[in-house]
This record gives structure tokens, sequence and C-alpha cells, in this order.
């Protein structure tokens, strides 16, 4: 019965942005530029793991009826995470820990870390958690149904920000630890959970057991096996630091092959019980059921992952159902349960800071792309088994041909996540269980199709630029190396410009910073495609500008102008992008890497975002321009306007005969 916070996503995103600038200068150059070729197709994998136990004995989370902290510990627990990095040096890692939630501050501190040490992406790691109800109360709203005292309190946010600390340290071991390995997956089959609304052990289930398993570069020495499960973690509800049964799964595993590091994470458990529970002996038998079920898969044929890997994170707003008025708040706090009266209480704060009650909700659903034939799915909240069925169904899971796992459980947990048929029947996960969470009200009917709808256009283009070979076609004009081909824009005012990770990165400039074309071949003019990742690491403006030839004439294509959201061309007929026919608008996010295309062809310009296409202007009839600031960029150029950008990955490519001749808009 956990819940977090409703975090605004200011919050969220100022925490990224306080640390990122001066300290790149000092980042780990452990992520090699992209690969422009493949010679040798070669997966590398680095594991880590880190325990977790606090040192001392402290409140427990799980069950909002405990009255004191832990008391014993049956084993401990524990923090794990394995690298993946393809032959093309995309690199994606997978967190897992014996936790209650994902606390969202918790990622974001983390990920402040992670992002500015390795350059890693919002889309690239993936943090779970087992939901195991014998850990630790996190600093999350879930706590506020536990009785703690303010001691109480200082002592769990003391072990947060130690446990914060663990988790970049072992995101990092993990990245350090990548090395040529032989990686494969496969599908097993476990049957002890049981749907627990009524009646109960008769509605849908998933027992499934994905395996991910990452041996040596022979194959023939296990290093990791993650694999999941969609059942609660609740066997038991003692006062003893436990995993529960994925505790005890993975100690099997680890048992049955020394030297190997086992990883669990958390199906779309959220209304899926262990049955029967409540006896130490129950979970351990769980347990070595679902070690079996693994060994079962990593003894048998599993299905070589080769391919590129993909990856992509979006957030979506969830709307509430009802909103309560501030004077029901207010009875509540005076005369209801020590939850309601909790609940009131958090709720009440919104007031305070916004005069209102936020009516939606930002849910995080990620998707990975693993190769050709995996494709991972990753949904924040305690989500109920009805999303994997579907997803599976619809995405086409077909064993080890094409699996589609789906975890729940995962980079943040702020609630149930009901489907549409549990939130018609009502109940704890489809209604009751929000007032654990903090949260104002049910979710509005119209969720799922919100949710799968995401997903699946998320996995259509994973799954396309998973396809894509390892040698594209055109040159790459950053080595990811140097500044060989670039000379640094003297613009006035400008910051540093470094190459860390494989990256460009453009410092916080007053107001520019970038980089402009320094060699002997000039860059195109018509006819050519430009493709780059871009990220915007610290600030408000924009992260990339990017100036570019139009025949004779420069233009500057503009993502995240005028205080953060304005995309656009600049200048069409003297009207820069924010007032002209290509400007748009769209929600950019610290810390996320977006994948930026620009087509330049005789008649028109072509940009797309993430595959999808944001601007065609047509250009007879049109004088294009440039704004002055930005003349220095001439002839082909990247800047920033106060705001810290990341670049990599740019590439420069004539068009074919096919892309010459495409029919116009």
């Amino acid at each position: 019965m956990p819940f977090t916070a409703r975090l605004p996503i200011v919050l969220t995103t100022l925490a990224l942005l306080l640390s990122l600038g001066p300290a790149l200068h000092a980042a780990e150059a452990v992520a090699p530029p992209a690969a422009d070729t493949a010679a040798t197709a070669t997966w590398q994998a680095g594991v880590a793991r880190t325990v977790i136990t606090p040192e001392k004995y402290m409140w427990m989370s799980g069950y909002g009826g405990r009255s004191k902290p832990a008391e014993g510990k049956v084993h401990d627990l524990w923090a794990k995470a394995v690298a993946l990095r393809d032959p093309t040096g995309k690199t994606a890692v997978f967190v897992s820990t014996d936790l209650i939630t994902v606390p969202i501050k918790m990622v974001a501190a983390v990920m402040e870390e992670i992002t500015r040490k390795h350059g890693l992406g919002r889309s690239e790691v993936m943090f779970t958690c087992s939901h195991t109800h014998c850990g630790p109360a996190l600093d999350e709203m879930l706590s506020y149904m536990l009785d703690m005292k303010e001691p109480d309190w200082k002592q769990v946010r003391s072990y947060q920000k130690t446990l914060d600390a663990k988790l970049v340290d072992l995101i990092s071991a993990a990245v350090k630890d990548l090395r040529p390995a032989a990686v494969s997956f496969g599908n097993g089959r476990c049957h002890f959970a049981a749907n627990r609304r009524a009646p109960k052990g008769i509605g849908p289930y998933d027992h499934d057991v994905p395996v991910l398993r990452i041996g040596s570069a022979d194959g023939q020495t296990l290093r990791a096996v993650i694999f999941g499960y969609a059942c609660h973690n609740t066997v038991m509800s003692y006062y003893k630091w436990s995993g529960d049964y994925a505790g005890f799964a993975q100690l099997y595993l680890e048992g049955r092959h020394p030297g190997t590091t086992a990883l669990f994470f958390t199906g779309c458990g959220a209304d899926q019980n262990p049955l029967p529970r409540r006896r130490e002996e129950l979970a351990a038998k769980y347990g070595r059921m679902l070690g079996v079920a693994v060994d079962q898969v990593l003894h048998g044929n599993t299905t070589k992952v080769s391919g590129r890997i993909a990856t992509r994170f979006e957030h979506i707003e969830l709307a509430f159902d009802n909103l309560p008025k501030k004077e029901a708040l207010l009875e509540v706090q005076k005369t209801g349960s020590r939850y309601n009266q909790a609940w009131a209480g958090n709720l009440l704060k919104q007031y305070e800071v916004y005069g209102r009650l936020l009516p939606t909700y930002r849910y995080p659903i990620q998707s990975w792309q693993i190769g050709s034939k995996l494709t991972w799915v990753a949904l924040g909240g305690e989500v109920v088994v009805d999303y994997a069925v579907r997803l599976k169904k619809e995405l086409g899971h077909s064993g080890d041909d094409r699996s589609v796992w789906v975890t729940g459980y995962a980079n943040d947990v702020m609630a149930y996540i009901a489907s549409e048929r549990v939130l018609k029947e009502g109940g704890y996960e489809g209604d009751r269980s929000m007032i654990y969470y903090q949260q104002p009200s049910k979710w509005r009917a119209g969720l799922e199709k919100k949710i799968v709808d995401t997903v699946t256009e998320l996995t259509v283009d994973n799954r396309r630029q998973a396809a894509l070979p390892y040698k594209l076609p055109g040159q790459l004009v950053f080595d990811g190396k140097s500044l060989a081909g670039w000379k640094k824009t003297r613009f006035g005012g400008e910051a540093e410009v470094v190459v860390r990770n494989g990256q460009l990165i453009l410092e916080t400039g007053a107001d520019m910073t970038g980089v402009t074309w320094n060699r002997a071949q000039p860059p195109p003019d018509f006819d050519y495609e430009v493709s780059l990742d871009a990220m915007r690491v610290e600030g408000h403006d924009f992260f990339c500008g990017l100036t570019f030839r139009i025949g004779k004439d420069p233009c500057s294509l503009i993502l995240g102008g005028w205080g953060g959201g304005v995309c656009g061309l600049s200048s069409i007929d003297g009207f820069d992008a924010s007032e002209n026919e290509t400007t748009g608008y769209k929600e950019f996010q610290n810390g996320r890497w977006y994948r930026v295309r620009l087509r330049v062809t005789r008649s028109q310009v072509t940009a797309w975002i993430d595959g999808k296409e944001i601007l065609v202007q047509k250009l007879k009839g049109h004088k294009i321009g440039i704004r002055g600031e930005v003349d220095l960029s001439k002839p082909f150029g990247l800047s920033t306007w106060q705001t810290t950008a990341a670049v990599r990955n740019l590439r420069i490519r004539p068009l074919t005969a096919k892309e010459k001749a495409a029919p116009r808009k």
C-alpha cells in the first residue's frame, strides 16, 4: 500500500539545474563517442551492487499500521545495477532496489549527478524497486501513512541522503565495469501469484518470468541475471529487514551461480498477491519457485541480443476525477482518522502554495528496445495486471521470437494505476488507495488509453531506431573526442566548450556559447540532412541553435527559445522563430536527449524531433535570414543562449535521389 509525493515538475527541474554547469569540466570520460562503424559488433555490460540495509534500526514502510522501527534482519537489502552498451556506444542502465517504491525526489537527485558524470539522459536509466514491504521508510509521501514523529522523520531523511549517494556510486560502478559480454533473453513461467480482487484467484494474472542473461564475452560465465515477476512482495509483515520472496529468489540464484549478481524487478502486480502468505518459509518457497523458473531459462536456449539499443521517456498528464474543496479538507483534518488527517493536511499544503489543488499528475512512461527482438516497457506507479496483458498482446509478445516485458513500480511510484475495468469496479486499487498516496481522488476515466497509446508510440519509434544499421549514411562531423573541425565562436561573454563522455558540452554563457565550422571543405548548401542528439543540461532558453545554409543564405533552427519552449526558424521574411510561420512550442525537459533532424532541399526546409515533424517551410517567395546575434555562427554552427547544452552524434548526409524528388507538401 505504498504511495509517493505529488511533486511539481518545477521542483524536479530545479534539482537538475543547480549543479550541472561548471562541474561538467570534471566529468568522467567513460562513454566513448558514437561509433561510425561496427567492425566488431560487440555488446558490453557492466555489473555493480551495494548493500542498502539501514545501519541503524528505523521505521519500516509498506503497512500503515506499523507502530515501531525494525527489530531484526532476515537478509540484507540491496541495490544492484547493470549497464548495457551496444556496438554504437549507446548505453542504458537498469537499477534494481529492495525498496517499497521509487521516490521521484530520489530519481531527480541521482539523475542530476549521473547526467553530470556520465552524460546519460533520463531515458537511458531505468529505476525499479522490488516493492518489498519489509524495507525502510523513505523520504516521500508514502511515509505519511506511518505514525512517525519528528526524530523518526529526521532518521528517514538522513537515510535517504545516504541512499541517494549510494545509487550514484552504484550506477557509476556499473558504467566503469563495462566490458564485452554475451547478452541474451528468454521467458519462463511461475504460478504462485493470484489476483487478489474479488473473487480472489479468478481475475487476470501474468505468470511470465522475463529473464535477461549477462554472460562473459564467450558466454561461458554468468555475470548477472535480470528477472521479473508480476506479484506483490508481501508474504511477510514482520519487523525484520527482508527482500521478501524476491530477496529469497535472488539469494537462490546467486547461491546456484557463485559470482553472479541477480537483479529483480516487479511487473504489473498491483492486484496480485502471493497466496497463501504470512510465513517466512512461504517467502523462501516462493523465492525458490521463482529462482527455479529463472534457472530453467538460463539452462535452455536463450535468444541472443543483437542490433542497437533505443530508449524513450515521456511524461503524460493523468487527471484526477474529483478535487476536494478546501473546506471539506479542513473538516477531515479535525474529525478524520489518522490516515485521513494526514491526507487532508498534505492536500491543504497545496492550497497554501498554489491556492488550489493540482488537477493532474505527470506520469512517467519509459520504453527500451534491446536489439531487434526485446521490447521493455517501464510504467510508473503500482500498475494492475491488465496493462501487461493488453500491452503484450498489442505490441506482439510471442515468447523468444519477440518478447515484450512490462515493468511496473518504475521511475516514480505515486499511486495505483488502475485499468478502466478496475477503475469502474472501484475498491482499493481503483479508489481507496489514493488516500495513502496523499492524492486528491481516484483517476479520471481515460487513463488506460492515454498510457497505452503513449507506450505504443514510443515503442514503434524505438523499434525503428533499433533496426537501423550500425553504420549510418553520411559523415560524423563531431568525432566525440576533440574539437577537430570546429572552433569556439567568439560571441563575447561565451563560456567554456568542452568534450566529455563523447559529447560536445556548451556551457552557460552571457549570453551565448557555441562552435562554428572550421574545415577547408564548406558545409553543404542544398539537398542535405543534419541529424544530432541534443540535451538541455541546465538553463531555461534555447539549447540547440543550429545555424545552416540554404543556398548562400544562412538560417538557424532554434529549439527551446524565448523562455524554454519555442521552436522555429530564424529568420523568415525578417521575422524570427518566435513570430513566423514555423513557430511552434514544445515542453523540453532538462537532462533528456532529443533526436533532432533537419532537411534542406531546393524547395523547403523540414525539421523533426524524435521522429515527429515540427515544421515545414517552403522557400519560394520567402526571404531567408539570420538574427544578428548568431551571425558569427555562419556558415554552420551550434549555439546556446544562457543555457548549458550537450550534443552528440552530429552527422551530415546528402539526400538520396528519391528524397530530392519527394513530392512537396
